[in-house]
């Protein structure tokens, strides 16, 4: 009798790499140029787009290629990653969700918080009527 089929070790050493970014890997602190390098590396399903600027402020912003997914990422003036947005269309919740559950330590409804070397970092999913959005940043 064979304990690890090729299908059980395919599905386990995805769900460990998935784990393992979503844990490992936090942008916050993290300069504007290594989150570029960060997502074209880790997040090959991401592009740049650059379709709409504002000069306000101070991001980056990729879309999935199904455009189901849009993560937006914000700097300081020193180009240092202090906040990402992603916004997504509800047929993303699932996956998102269980991405959210698997990785992170629950807080609260909707709220998880993981440690960065010597900060809190929440990460908080907010419904909205035609879409909802996951936020992280440093716990106040």
């Amino acid at each position: 009798m064979r304990l690890f089929t090729p299908y059980f070790l395919i599905t386990a050493a995805l769900l460990f790499s998935l784990s393992g970014v979503l844990k490992g890997q936090s942008v916050i602190g993290m300069p504007k140029e290594e989150v570029k390098v960060f997502m074209k590396e880790k997040h090959r399903g991401f592009r740049l787009d650059n379709s709409v600027v504002k000069q306000r402020f101070n991001y980056l912003k990729y879309v999935n290629g199904l455009r189901t997914r849009t993560w937006i990422f914000y700097f300081t003036e020193k180009d240092i990653c202090k906040t990402s947005k992603q916004v997504c269309e509800y047929g993303e919740f699932d996956k998102i969700l269980a991405e959210l559950n698997g990785s992170y330590e629950p807080v609260g409804e909707s709220q998880w918080e993981y440690m960065l070397k010597k900060d809190t970092i929440r990460v908080t999913l907010t419904k909205q009527e035609w879409y909802f959005t996951v936020r992280e940043a440093r716990k106040k």
